[in-house]
């Protein structure tokens, strides 16, 4: 564009330009003319410099094509129908991957509304990063707002956030693993996740060749429920269990806590056995051979299965019906620990963000969150139609 003349001012720069083009191309017949039609000034904001916000008085020309009786707009790189040209939007939407749509829309003059648009649109468009090599993935859900759960798909191997899905239903979940491309479905060398039995479905049907890992916290988890459960059956006001205490773990335990433990054990025994069971598990975590894992699981799975007290019963059930699953770690070596990590930042970022209403907002912002800086400028710089 061509600089006519810049006036500054206490609190702002404006700088009148036009096009340097005496002629445009026709959109629809593609002939060339150079017969103007009538012509306006628009302002839109540009940039920041020393503080202050440089507008763009831009003149705009309608032609008015000489084949066709059509009368249209001169294109001009980076503007479009809205206020802020793409060297601002550039600027200001990187600034909402850590703060909420409202500061950076009021920082900068925006609206909200805009803002949130020009984030969807760019999170929409850039779609899901694949890795380009080998990975394991994650699934887990988290809470978009109370019980309403979201689903979140993770790269294991590489530390990146590859999509959340609007809800945690089995056929969601199954939609989006088999529109996965193909090249990116080889690369999937196995899938973590909790003792979800849809979630197994899910894989079991769009993913057949990768082997499924259960998450080993979330297997200590288990029995940290089966405790409390124990301990909330047996407390009361005037004799309360400790929670804490119970779901620590044997190494961290000091002497006065091994003490309190033993009081417990020899009060309720159930809870001492389940206490054992999951320090069990735990020692088993640390095996280094499947062998050796599928020996010791075999043998507590043969233990249980003459209990005849039904919480125990339950718990061989689950036990037997994970088993492969379960065991799958001893092979693969991998958790779902980074997924959670995307959990807690989620977390923050709510929190900043004083909460969402709108989940595709939701989602929006997550992604953008956690897509790579030069990924989002590339794109950014590359596609100005999409921001």
């Amino acid at each position: 564009m061509l600089l006519d003349r810049c006036e500054p001012s206490d609190d702002r720069i404006d700088l009148y330009v036009r096009s340097p083009r005496t002629c445009a191309r026709c959109p629809h017949c593609g002939i060339s003319t150079g017969k103007a039609h009538r012509s306006a000034q628009r302002t839109i904001k540009h940039m920041l410099c020393d503080g202050k916000v440089a507008y763009l008085k831009l003149t705009v020309r309608n032609f008015r094509c000489r084949a066709c009786p059509h009368v249209f707009r001169e294109p001009i790189p980076g503007i479009d129908r809205r206020r802020t040209s793409l060297h601002f939007r550039q600027f200001v939407l990187p600034k909402i991957r850590d703060r909420s749509f409202c500061s950076v829309a009021r920082e900068h003059g925006l609206s909200a509304s805009s803002l949130i648009r020009s984030a969807a649109g760019c999170a929409r468009e850039i779609g899901v990063q694949w890795p380009q090599a080998s990975f394991a993935m994650g699934i887990d859900e988290h809470s978009f707002s109370g019980r309403d759960l979201v689903i979140t798909i993770t790269d294991i191997t590489h530390h990146r956030l590859l999509a959340i899905l609007p809800n945690d239903r089995k056929a969601t979940l199954e939609h989006f693993l088999e529109t996965m491309p193909n090249t990116a479905k080889k690369r999937i060398t196995a899938i973590c996740i909790d003792m979800n039995s849809g979630y197994l479905d899910a894989a079991r049907n769009s993913l057949s060749d990768a082997p499924v890992v259960i998450d080993k916290f979330h297997v200590i988890q288990y029995f940290n429920i089966q405790l409390e459960q124990l301990r909330q059956l047996y407390t009361t006001s005037r004799y309360p269990l400790p929670k804490k205490l119970l779901e620590r773990s044997k190494e961290d335990l000091g002497r006065e806590d091994q003490r309190r433990l033993d009081v417990m054990f020899r009060a309720y025994p159930v809870i001492e056995d389940m206490w054992r069971l999951k320090e069990w598990f735990r020692a088993l975590y640390r095996l280094t051979s499947m062998a050796q894992a599928r020996r010791r699981y075999d043998a507590v799975l043969a233990g249980l299965s003459h209990e005849t007290r039904p919480r125990w019963q339950v718990v061989h059930r689950t036990l037997k019906r994970w088993q492969e699953h379960i065991l799958n770690y001893f092979d693969h070596r991998i958790t779902n620990a980074y997924t959670e990590g995307v959990h807690t930042r989620i977390k923050l970022l709510k929190r900043i963000s004083y909460d969402f209403r709108n989940k595709q907002n939701y989602i929006a912002k997550m992604t953008l969150a956690f897509l790579p800086l030069t990924v989002l400028l590339d794109h950014l710089y590359s596609s100005p139609s999409l921001v």
